[in-house]
């Protein structure tokens, strides 16, 4: 079935290019109606994938942590995410990555002068910043899924998926 599948989609691409192209060339009056109704059809697809991501990210984090089992595994991954973090931070900072990103994005960033090379980062931004530490903390789930707050979603999956966890086999047999 997914081979069909990828040649349908392969079709509709197709297809699209070529509407695409008709339209543009042979129906200058209306192509800016057309393009209007298509970018409804597409503005409508995105909503629709917003709308799932939350539960697909909370689902996937519950079942997939509170299913680890015991606290020493769980460390063990922690320990290996929060290395890759901080090591792949460490080579951001050092080489500089993304230096000049404000002036090619259109972007300033407060205290940005035009035409400046890199990026000037405001005073009292960084891991440690109390801004963003109480943003990671959701003040309650609902807000944060109706917000798409994803970080949020993911410090309350975790904190819920471990009590779960921890939580004896006889009283966590519903979750299973």
């Amino acid at each position: 079935m997914s081979n069909r599948f990828t040649q349908y989609i392969l079709i509709a691409m197709a297809l699209g290019i070529v509407m695409g192209a008709l339209i543009f060339n042979f129906l200058p009056d209306i192509r800016s109606d057309i393009a209007a109704d298509v970018n409804l059809i597409a503005m409508l697809f995105l909503r629709l994938i917003k709308m799932i991501i939350a539960p697909l990210v909370f689902a996937t984090l519950v079942g997939g942590i509170a299913h680890m089992g015991g606290g020493a595994r769980l460390g063990r991954i922690f320990a290996k995410t929060m290395g890759w973090f901080v090591s792949a931070s460490f080579v951001v900072a050092a080489t500089r990555s993304g230096d000049g990103q404000s002036a090619a994005a259109g972007r300033e960033f407060p205290g940005h002068a035009a035409g400046q090379g890199a990026i000037d980062r405001p005073a009292g931004v960084g891991v440690l910043d109390r801004e963003f530490l109480t943003h990671l903390i959701p003040t309650s789930i609902a807000d944060a899924m109706a917000q798409n707050e994803i970080l949020q979603i993911v410090v309350f999956a975790v904190f819920f998926s471990v009590a779960l966890g921890a939580m004896p086999e006889r009283s966590s047999g519903c979750w299973s």
